[in-house]
């Protein structure tokens, strides 16, 4: 909701650069700020150390690929995207140090030059009353590594239909009118943040649930509870159960009888089957997440790797 109370909140937020664990989104998932028909929740990554604040189911399925993926270091949920001209994305990170980074224009600049009128809001009261610009905001801004380990950002758009980026109020009952009116004002938006992006040399992804496979989503899902595990469990014991359960899988056995046979010798039976998980999640065991994961039977090793082939969702804009 469009008030100068959510801009006042959005702009103390964002009105600074932070990292890790001090980043805080511009709209949390919590009653009274995310949209009411919003499916909000919050996910706790042990790499960024913090709680990640998401919209939608969408976006808590690419959060999770995102995170998946080793050379993603950082991620900024619900991120503002300024009105007034600012700095690049990756500004103050230590690894961007000494990096040639482009400023960004803003929004008000670029909704100028593409013919849409800006969100504003009234601030201020009687005389003192005026007009602000109102920030939008993007859904989800990775940040990674190259192969020689140098930070870029990527600009992940999320959507539940690759129609909802065509027209605004898709299934609403609407004139012909209206219908133009909303198509255009949802392509100029899409317009709007990927210029805001283009100008500081990163590349914006468009993401509906159909450009991930369903079975990939109930798996990451699945995995990615064992993300923040932490075992108070001798190392090389836990070093060895990977090992057998990596064998069992090689021999089509269940590597949850790996986990209850562990568990009749050491005790802590719980403790081996949620290690199954974080191995799978930590990338100690190649699953194919095109097939379920399932332990009580036998992993599917190997087969199409998940980064590879969702690779381009993390490419960086052409150099």
């Amino acid at each position: 909701m469009i008030s100068e109370k959510s801009l006042d909140r959005i702009t103390k937020r964002q009105g600074q650069f932070s990292w890790g664990e001090r980043y805080v989104p511009a709209i949390k998932a919590v009653p009274g700020e995310a949209p009411k028909i919003s499916r909000v929740s919050r996910m706790y990554s042990r790499r960024l150390d913090r709680s990640l604040h998401l919209l939608s189911a969408t976006e808590r399925v690419f959060t999770q690929l995102a995170l998946f993926n080793p050379l993603v270091f950082e991620i900024h949920e619900q991120r503002m995207l300024f009105p007034t001209p600012c700095m690049h994305p990756l500004h103050g990170h230590p690894l961007a140090a000494g990096m040639n980074l482009s400023p960004i224009p803003g929004t008000l600049a670029i909704a100028d030059q593409i013919g849409m009128r800006h969100a504003m809001v009234l601030v201020g009261e009687g005389e003192d009353a005026r007009y602000a610009a109102y920030p939008y905001l993007g859904d989800l801004l990775l940040f990674l590594t190259d192969e020689d380990g140098q930070p870029y950002a990527v600009n992940w758009t999320i959507k539940l239909s690759a129609g909802d980026f065509t027209e605004r109020r898709r299934n609403a009952v609407k004139t012909l009118a209206e219908q133009i009116k909303d198509k255009r004002k949802a392509n100029l938006r899409n317009v709007l943040e990927e210029e805001y992006y283009r100008s500081a040399g990163i590349r914006t992804v468009m993401l509906s649930m159909e450009d991930i496979d369903p079975i990939v989503a109930v798996n990451l899902d699945l995995v990615y509870g064992a993300d923040d595990t932490e075992f108070d469990v001798d190392p090389s014991l836990l070093d060895d159960f990977t090992s057998a359960v990596l064998e069992s899988a090689h021999a089509g056995i269940p590597p949850a009888l790996v986990a209850i046979e562990y568990g009749k010798k050491w005790g802590r039976r719980d403790v081996f089957l949620a290690k199954i998980y974080a191995d799978i999640w930590r990338r100690t065991i190649p699953v194919d997440f095109f097939q379920y994961i399932q332990i009580d039977q036998p992993l599917n090793i190997g087969g199409r790797d998940l980064l590879s082939h969702y690779g381009a969702f993390f490419l960086g804009a052409p150099s």
